[in-house]
């Protein structure tokens, strides 16, 4: 398990911050997730960690996220676009 003072890590958030970074590249969403699980038992919440494991977390995201949310995404639209330029390749069919 890592360690860092509140100071560090606030300054480390600066940096990121201040720096011309994408706040939706920094991290990927399995790091996301492991955040969420801490933050639950930790920071936002009193859950037991085993019942909020990162793996048992994503499942319950995987399942929570519906269908009509994807096709709302820029991943579907270009998903659609790429099928339609590459006829012999199929993607997300029951998509598009």
């Amino acid at each position: 398990m890592y360690s860092l003072k509140v100071s560090e890590l606030q300054e480390r958030l600066n940096q990121q911050k201040s720096d011309d970074h994408d706040p939706w590249q920094v991290c990927c969403g399995h790091h996301l997730v492991e955040i969420l699980s801490l933050a639950l038992c930790k920071a936002i919440g009193n859950q037991k960690q085993t019942e909020v494991k990162a793996d048992r977390l994503e499942i319950c995201l995987r399942l929570a996220y519906e269908e009509d949310y994807f096709q709302e995404t820029q991943l579907y639209l270009k998903i659609c676009a790429w099928e339609r330029d590459n006829k012999n390749f199929t993607i997300a069919r029951r998509f598009c």
